[in-house]
C-alpha cells in the first residue's frame, strides 16, 4: 500500500501518520508513504511507473474541490486528465479528500488513469472521522483477506452513522 500525502505542512492533522502507523505496526513491509510538496513533483512521481509498480493500493491524501472537479495538493491542483495516463493501471484508488466522490472527477479519473476501483468521500469528513474509516477498511483488507469490495461494506456497515463522510465505493 502506498500513502501519498499532499496535504500543505502548515495544516496537516496527520491523518497519513496516523495511518501508516497503525498499518505498520501490523505489517511494516506492506505501507510506504510519500509525501509531495507541489504538482510537478506529484506528476514527476506518478510517472515512474517503477515507484507505483509494487502496489495494488494507493491512498492520496489532500482536498477535495468538487465543484470544480479537481483535487488540491499542497500546491496548487490537478483535474483528472492531468494525471498520467494509465499510472493507476488496475490499483485501488482512495481519497481522504472531501467531496471527491462526484461523477464529474471520478467517471473521467477512473478512465484516464485505469483505476480499477476508486473510494472516496462524498461529502465533508472529519481527520479523526476519514483516518477511522480508512484504518478499518484497509485493516479489513491487508490483515484479513477481505476483498475491496467486501472490506468496504463491511466497513461502511461497522461505522454507518458513526464516522461521517458518506464514503463511495466505485468500480
Amino acid at each position: 500500500m502506498l500513502i501519498i500525502e499532499c496535504i500543505p505542512k502548515c495544516e496537516r492533522l496527520d491523518e497519513s501518520v496516523v495511518l501508516s502507523n497503525f498499518l505498520g505496526m501490523t505489517q511494516p513491509e506492506k505501507v510506504n508513504t510519500k509525501r509531495i510538496a507541489g504538482k510537478t513533483q506529484f506528476l514527476n512521481y506518478l510517472k515512474r511507473k517503477a515507484d507505483l509498480n509494487e502496489f495494488g493500493y494507493v491512498h492520496l491524501f489532500g482536498h477535495g474541490d468538487p465543484e470544480n472537479d479537481r483535487f488540491d495538493l499542497a500546491s496548487g491542483y490537478i483535474s483528472p486528465e492531468e494525471f498520467p495516463e494509465q499510472c493507476f493501471d488496475g490499483k485501488v484508488v482512495t481519497f481522504s479528500a472531501c467531496g471527491m466522490s462526484r461523477s464529474g472527477f471520478v467517471d473521467p479519473f477512473m478512465n484516464w488513469t485505469g483505476a480499477k476501483h476508486v473510494i472516496a468521500p462524498v461529502h465533508d469528513v472529519a481527520f479523526v472521522d476519514a483516518a477511522v474509516w480508512y484504518i478499518n477498511f484497509y485493516y479489513l483488507v491487508l490483515h484479513h483477506g477481505f476483498t475491496p469490495r467486501n472490506a468496504f461494506d463491511r466497513t461502511d456497515d461497522i461505522l454507518r452513522g458513526k464516522a461521517k463522510g458518506g464514503f463511495q465505493y466505485w468500480t
